[in-house]
């Protein structure tokens, strides 16, 4: 059947016995935050305080990168505060909450490179703003915080339910959740992070805001979500007197013969293979259409 393969399902589930990459980082982020622990218990720094190994070698401060640890910008995403059980684990619900719904829309490698490069640029405008300062960052929070953006970007007026403090459930619109939460970043650097008393890194917060935002306007090509949120399709093109009569007039289309039952198949397996390795923005209309047409066809 059309919607048998695990791809065309919701939720990222396994396919050809792979894990789903949410899957795969949220195993990552908690065996670095066992083996943290463990090194904390088995060997303790001086004094009894917590060993510093991960945070001297994988944690980002602007003193770790003066020594040209590099890596840090991208390492102390999945380092976590082992002494608080809440840190990853708020850390590892909204990963999974949000990702179930992001990574089948954008497929396997398109979702980790921009988990990724959420967390690159979330650390980056952390790394400016406290160059000079001893202090370090850890948490996934920022790379979280772009998955957020991206999902109130993408479906702005749908109504979701939260639970407040766990207990009280409240309606909102994605739209407000974004808008609260750049007020807050905005306001705790200000008011706390760069006066130096608070021990919330919100411009990672605040730079994995941007990051979702600006991955949805600029490399996003999501045309069914968008129509589905009342969105027109954000692109860049060039000036249409900057194109050529030539370019126009290369323009083709190709057809396929829905009759033909073997064509069909072979034209659905060759459109879900894609939809695997991009994701289903990555579609064109005429494959789309295609899809539609041949669920019917080929149920019957």
């Amino acid at each position: 059947m059309l919607y048998d393969r695990p791809y065309m399902r919701q939720g990222p589930t396994p396919e050809s016995g792979r894990l789903s990459m949410v899957t795969l980082l949220i195993i990552i982020n908690v065996a670095v935050f066992i083996l943290q622990n463990a090194l904390n218990v088995f060997f303790p720094g001086v004094a009894g305080y917590p060993n510093q190994f991960m945070t001297k070698w994988f944690a980002l401060g602007g003193h770790n990168f003066q020594e040209l640890k590099v890596w840090t910008v991208l390492t102390y995403s999945f380092l976590h505060e082992p002494s608080f059980l809440l840190h990853i684990l708020g850390n590892m619900f909204m990963l999974f909450m949000l990702g179930r719904i992001l990574e089948p829309m954008l497929g396997r490698n398109r979702f980790l490179w921009f988990y990724l490069g959420s967390a690159f640029l979330s650390g980056l405008l952390y790394l400016v703003l406290h160059f000079n300062d001893r202090g370090n960052v850890i948490g996934a929070s920022g790379a979280i915080m772009a998955l957020l953006a991206f999902f109130c970007m993408l479906r702005p007026e749908q109504p979701i339910t939260l639970l407040l403090f766990f207990v009280l459930p409240i309606t909102v619109k994605p739209k407000w959740i974004l808008r609260i939460g750049f007020a807050v970043s905005a306001f705790g650097l200000l008011m706390y992070e760069l006066p130096g008393t608070g021990h919330v890194a919100h411009s990672a917060h605040l730079g994995g805001l941007l990051a979702g935002i600006a991955y949805y306007r600029f490399f996003f090509t999501g045309a069914p979500a968008r129509q589905a949120s009342g969105r027109s399709k954000p692109s860049i093109e060039l000036p249409k007197w900057f194109k050529s009569k030539k370019q126009n007039s290369h323009s083709y289309s190709y057809k396929v013969n829905r009759t033909n039952r073997d064509e069909l198949q072979k034209e659905v397996d060759r459109i879900l293979d894609k939809i695997n390795s991009s994701g289903f923005g990555s579609l064109s209309e005429e494959e789309k259409s295609t899809l539609d047409r041949a669920k019917d066809i080929l149920s019957r």
